[in-house]
């Protein structure tokens, strides 16, 4: 199966998105599985870089990261209004000043859970101009990433391909967004379906880094994962999870019936230019 030509790409960057990597992981798919019939799911869906790789016309979206949902449903619902919104923080993002204004009223809307206009215009705002592109939170929830910078020491400039949150829209159109954690889109799954889960990466190193919330997602959590697939093969669905390639990986999601395969990919797996290696990672699936 190939990807379409011109394909709608996520609107966000996230750690560990899967997009480029999404192209190798079309020839994974299971041969029963039609996205144009049979629903797919994808319970920690980030920047949803396979999903919009696929454009499946059914699918289930969902992800623990509340603000992250609500940006999603208002690409969704409501794209010209935060298009408008968005315009206006690119002409505003001048110094860090004004981006350090910006990440304060984030953090206080989302804790008082008011105005998702506002608040997934300010995801979208942050995560184009922050260090990197990265979402982090500290142990009290808050988004604590800094102003991005050229190697030249000058502000990055936020960039947004407006055309594209257009299209990011209209394949909306046929999803279903939800918040809450993997376990409880069990209830979505059918015979047929396809369930794709990228969960935190097991590190691969002691000194790897792998927490960019203030729930941490540990070796008890992968073990409640692997036995959460267990289930989605009760369910006659198909599954396919993507994670580094460590012997407690291995080990963890080991099943008689389940294929583990090895791929190199192109990502970098540390901070520093002269320090960056070729990472190898495992695909888990249950056909």
């Amino acid at each position: 199966m190939k990807s379409n030509d011109i394909a709608t790409k996520p609107f966000i960057k996230w750690a560990g998105g899967k997009f480029k990597l999404a192209e190798q992981f079309l020839d994974h798919l299971p041969r029963n599985f039609n996205p144009h019939k049979n629903k797919f799911i994808e319970p920690m869906v980030g920047s949803g870089g396979f999903f919009f790789r696929l454009s499946p016309n059914n699918a289930y979206l969902s992800d623990i990261n509340k603000n992250l949902i609500t940006t999603y449903q208002m690409v969704q619902n409501d794209v010209e209004r935060l298009i408008s919104k968005l315009e206006e923080y690119k002409k505003l993002h001048i110094d860090e000043d004004f981006f350090k204004e910006q990440k304060k009223l984030y953090n206080d809307l989302s804790k008082k859970g008011k105005n998702n206009l506002e608040i997934a215009a300010l995801f979208i705002y942050l995560n184009k101009t922050c260090f990197n592109g990265l979402y982090r939170e500290n142990k009290s929830g808050e988004f604590n990433v800094p102003v991005g910078r050229k190697s030249n020491g000058e502000l990055l400039p936020m960039s947004v391909d407006m055309e594209n949150l257009r299209k990011v829209n209209k394949l909306l159109q046929n999803v279903e967004l939800a918040c809450h954690s993997y376990e409880q889109c069990l209830k979505e799954v059918k015979q047929g379906d396809f369930v794709y889960i990228d969960p935190p990466y097991i590190p691969i190193d002691k000194v790897s880094f792998t927490q960019y919330s203030k729930n941490d997602f540990g070796l008890e959590d992968h073990i409640k994962l692997s036995n959460f697939l267990e289930k989605i093969s009760d369910k006659g669905a198909f599954f396919m999870l993507s994670n580094s390639d460590t012997e407690n990986t291995r080990k963890l999601y080991h099943r008689d019936a389940w294929r583990i395969e090895k791929f190199d990919v192109s990502r970098s797996i540390a901070s520093k230019a002269k320090n960056r290696v070729k990472a190898k990672e495992l695909i888990i699936k249950n056909y």
